[in-house]
């Protein structure tokens, strides 16, 4: 993997570690258990896009945190960076909890909980990964993003009609759009929105 991305030991040491974990774990957080796969499916996609840009800093919202990807992968890679793991399923949040205690992630929190119900913070970063639509997404998130908040959200081929339902909502709020397609090692969309 360190031919694709950059990492250090501590690093590597880390991510191995949750990859244990996953394979060790009672609930089915994700089908992928081989490792080659795993790393490729998860971690470079969770990681690929930050990689590329500038380092994100401040606080993060992963929505939808599920198997930790990409929240706990950015809190390993990105140390100085606030984590907060948003996730309604209990059972998901426990293993969530217990993999950013056995990992020594100081800087992730997970809050069992729907994004809409978030009243009281707000956010640098806000990124989701397989949850709900373009708009469905920004609609439930914009009580807890900031003037200059950005939302990278993983996406797959359908981004473009859900770009088009999400338009009204986009122009309305004078939101900006880029998309970043990559075709190897694995295919996928990011949708980055900002102020």
């Amino acid at each position: 993997m360190d031919k694709l991305i950059k990492t250090t030991e501590i690093i590597e040491k880390k991510l191995e570690k949750f990859y244990e974990l996953h394979l060790n774990c009672q609930i089915n957080l994700t089908a992928i258990k081989e490792r080659e796969e795993f790393y490729l499916k998860h971690y470079y996609d969770s990681i690929y896009y930050f990689q590329q840009s500038e380092s994100p800093c401040g606080s993060l919202a992963d929505i939808g945190s599920g198997g930790g990807f990409p929240g706990i992968v950015l809190g390993i890679f990105y140390p100085d960076l606030k984590v907060t793991l948003i996730e309604s399923i209990g059972k998901k949040c426990i293993f969530l909890e217990q993999a950013a205690k056995k990992l020594e992630l100081k800087n992730i929190e997970v809050l069992n909980t729907r994004v809409e119900n978030i009243k009281d913070r707000s956010f640098d970063i806000i990124t989701a990964r397989g949850v709900s639509s373009v708009k469905e997404l920004l609609k439930n998130s914009f009580q807890i993003s900031k003037q200059n908040t950005k939302w990278v959200m993983y996406k797959g081929e359908r981004l473009d009609e859900e770009l088009k339902e999400a338009l009204p909502v986009i122009e309305k709020r004078g939101l900006n759009v880029e998309k970043i397609r990559i075709e190897l090692p694995i295919t996928r969309t990011y949708c980055i929105i900002s102020c």
